[in-house]
């Protein structure tokens, strides 16, 4: 496996994953651009390899106390899957959210790629199954079966 770097995203970094990846980047929010995100990718050369991002999300009433760690996305190109890439970025979000005090991170996947199912149940995350639904223009027209994801990251978070 070439050298892989880990760089926190940048516009730059931003144009390449948008031309490598297309328009689902935008379409679907995949990289948030709020100062509240955390926006990683794994380098190659110059070319962008996979790319993760995660932002706070407060929880809704009656807990709107409390909030946690989102994971938008997590994409690793093809050719780099099963070298551990996806695995860095994602221990890359926590490592943020653990910083910066949050409780737990969480996610959602549809059950399409099953190993990265395995690859979120062998980082400890607790898994359930779960169906989310598919909107188009504000109606629903589909149902795309999956998983949530979530870990405890901090027993005494600060946030």
């Amino acid at each position: 496996m070439q050298n892989i770097i880990y760089r926190q995203i940048d516009d730059a970094i931003e144009e390449r994953i948008i031309a490598w990846f297309g328009d689902a980047i935008v379409k679907y929010d995949m990289l948030p651009k709020r100062d509240d995100c955390y926006r990683v990718a794994a380098m190659c050369a110059e070319q962008a390899v996979g790319f993760a991002a995660a932002s706070p999300a407060q929880w809704p009433p009656p807990l709107a106390q409390y909030s946690d760690v989102f994971i938008h996305s997590i994409e690793v190109a093809e050719p780099f899957r099963r070298h551990g890439i996806g695995r860095k970025l994602i221990t890359s979000l926590e490592d943020w959210a653990r910083v910066n005090g949050y409780r737990q991170i969480r996610a959602w996947s549809s059950y399409e790629s099953p190993e990265a199912l395995h690859m979120w149940y062998t980082m400890g995350y607790a898994m359930c199954p779960a169906t989310e639904p598919i909107y188009e223009n504000g109606q629903i027209k589909g149902l795309n079966p999956g998983y949530y994801y979530a870990k405890i990251l901090n027993l005494t978070p600060t946030k």
